[in-house]
């Protein structure tokens, strides 16, 4: 897919909903269809998208959106346009996703910051005790993601 044809409706729905359940502020949950389109049309100063052609959208059930509709919804979700076309461009912007949405927790980012300019073996320590916590709380090892 990474020659920039139409995006395949599955896998653009797929991507769009994953944008909408992943990227919302961390002390709320995810954006409304007319929240996204409200913003939009804001930003371009003029009617771009509604709510119900976002649902469509994200449903499948609408599969032809143009180039600067994605590139609008794009912009709004913080992720290329070819997020929507090339599988590399996504797998990588949901791994950034990912990082984004954990670093939203105070928690995690006093932990990274706290650890800045620790040597490589302290480093090292931190992160075995990092992985018996997750461990101890039946969370996966995350070793795929690194």
């Amino acid at each position: 897919m990474a020659d920039e044809e139409d995006p395949t409706p599955g896998v653009l729905a797929q991507r769009l909903d994953h944008l909408f359940r992943t990227v919302h502020p961390k002390d709320r949950g995810p954006y409304s269809n007319p929240e996204v389109a409200e913003e939009i049309n804001r930003r371009a100063g003029e009617q771009v998208l509604s709510p119900t052609y976002l649902w469509q959208l994200r449903t499948g059930k609408r599969r032809d959106p143009t180039h600067s509709r994605l590139s609008a919804i794009a912009d709004f979700f913080g992720v290329s346009p070819m997020y929507f076309y090339d599988d590399e461009v996504a797998a990588q912007s949901d791994k950034d996703l990912e990082l984004l949405s954990a670093l939203r927790d105070q928690g995690v980012r006093h932990l990274a910051l706290r650890a800045d300019g620790l040597s490589p073996k302290a480093l090292e320590a931190i992160t075995k005790m990092i992985e018996s916590a997750r461990e101890l709380q039946g969370l996966p090892d995350g070793e795929d993601e690194l």
